[in-house]
């Protein structure tokens, strides 16, 4: 009989791991990076059967058929929940860690096999194994198949788009379609899906600024639909840049009415 050291387990190489990367300990631990979870971030489920569809009722069948081949959903726009999700069935216990309790829930879709698909659920934060924010994948694209790189404008321009913003001095990722492939490398994207990116702001950007950021992003030959993050929530970069008196802010408690996104005072629309 072979004894295998109980130390092997630790020491496989990256290369080994399907996902890559340092994974968390099922249970009510802490963000490996010390925050947790926003909106664009792509978390990979170590029990996706825990999650609870916000209609309420079972996992329907093509998603339990998608998250058992790639378990990685997206991070929603809304409030997290603590405890049991109201209106929704009993949260079922990770059944990898028996003694997990579910306590904080975040609000997630999981991406569908056809356009459009989409199912909005709860993920309980005891059943993460990892999370990547938007920042991580842009590196991520020297992973993927060179032809398809060069199939999906969207991906060809991604560094070129990178350098653009990193003029304006940004923080910055890829979300959408091209952000899911990059991060999970699921060929999700098309040859005609735009390039979504999110701008982290968390000081106030004049609209000068942004006016120039836009100019600068629709050259390039491909459509770029960017987003300010503010500490409050987002904004379109083009509605931003193009002075209106009131702008709609995307906050978890949804749209809202503002004039400054930075110091938000309106009413939630």
């Amino acid at each position: 009989m072979t004894v295998v050291p109980s130390g092997s387990h630790a020491r496989r190489t990256a290369a080994e791991e399907p996902h890559d990367g340092p994974r968390r300990r099922v249970g009510p631990l802490a963000a490996l990076d010390g925050r947790l979870p926003g909106a664009h971030d792509l978390l990979l489920m170590q029990c996706p059967s825990s999650l609870c569809p916000l209609a309420g009722g079972e996992l329907p069948d093509w998603a339990r058929a998608v998250l058992r081949a790639h378990p990685w959903v997206t991070v929603g726009r809304a409030p997290s929940v603590v405890g049991s999700p109201v209106d929704l069935p009993h949260p079922q216990r990770c059944t990898r860690d028996p003694e997990a309790a579910p306590e904080l829930w975040f609000p997630v879709t999981v991406r569908g096999p056809r356009p459009g698909q989409r199912l909005d659920a709860l993920a309980p934060w005891a059943a993460v194994a990892r999370t990547l924010r938007p920042e991580q994948l842009a590196e991520r694209r020297e992973r993927l198949d060179a032809e398809r790189v060069a199939g999906i404008p969207a991906l060809a321009l991604l560094p070129e788009a990178g350098r653009v913003v990193a003029d304006h001095r940004l923080s910055w990722g890829p979300i959408g379609a091209i952000g899911y492939e990059l991060g999970t490398g699921v060929p999700v994207a098309g040859p005609l899906s735009p390039l979504r990116l999110v701008l982290r702001a968390p000081h106030p950007i004049s609209r000068r600024d942004a006016l120039q950021l836009r100019r600068a992003l629709s050259k390039l030959p491909v459509p770029v639909q960017a987003e300010l993050e503010t500490r409050y929530g987002a904004v379109q970069l083009a509605e931003y840049a193009a002075s209106p008196y009131t702008l709609t802010l995307l906050t978890p408690y949804g749209p809202r009415e503002v004039r400054d996104p930075w110091f938000p005072r309106g009413p939630f629309v």
